[in-house]
Order: structure tokens, then sequence, then C-alpha cells
């Protein structure tokens, strides 16, 4: 569902600049205007059917992690359902630096040797 919803998002996000793009132009052709206003309307319901079968999903089995995700400042409803249904309820690590990893929040140097360089 989360890809789908990436999915949509992403034509959601053409379409509005699709519009725009009429707008810029001058004169809009009142066909194409309309098509890409009556797209964005179905994207909007779609987004929005998939964020509520999330919830729903969520909901049954992991509501006190929901609840919980949403009390950290930063994290909303679709971060924190996000993260419930990427790390199966967080079960998929066994600590948070795991977790932190995967997720790509922790930086890591990488380095090859020792040397260091430079003149002195």
């Amino acid at each position: 569902l989360f890809r789908l919803m990436d999915s949509f998002l992403k034509k959601r996000t053409a379409t509005k600049n699709k519009l725009h793009g009429e707008e810029v132009l001058g004169i809009p052709s009142k066909w194409v205007y309309r098509s890409l206003k009556r797209n964005r309307k179905h994207l909007d319901k779609e987004l929005i059917g998939i964020e509520k079968q999330l919830l729903s999903l969520v909901k049954q089995d992991q509501q006190a992690q929901l609840t919980l995700l949403q009390s950290i400042p930063g994290i909303g409803m679709k971060t924190a359902l996000f993260l419930i249904v990427v790390t199966d309820g967080f079960n998929k690590f066994e600590t948070g630096s795991q977790l932190c990893s995967y997720v790509g929040i922790t930086p890591t140097i990488r380095e090859s040797g020792s040397s260091v360089r430079g003149r002195s």
C-alpha cells in the first residue's frame, strides 16, 4: 500500500505541476484544465482511501505503538504508519541502531587506511 501511495503522490504532484503550467501559459485549454482537475480529485480520493486502509490495518494490531509514535514531536500519522508497516511492528530489528541504519539517519564515515594526506 505504501508503494501505491507513493506512486499516487508522484502522479498528483505531476498533475498539480501541469495545472500550474496551464495557468502560467496564459489561456489554458478548458478541456485540458478540467481533465487535469478531475484527475487530481480522483488521485486525492484514492490517497484518502489508501490512508484509511493503512490506518485500519495498523489500528487492529498496533494502536498502542501508533499512539506512542505520534506523541513524539515531528512524527505524524503518515510517518508513524510508515515506521510500523516497514518494520513489521518493530519486530524486524533487534536494536534501535539497526533501525536507524535501515532508515538512513545514522551517518557513517568510511575511510580506507589510516594515513593522513597532506604535507607537514
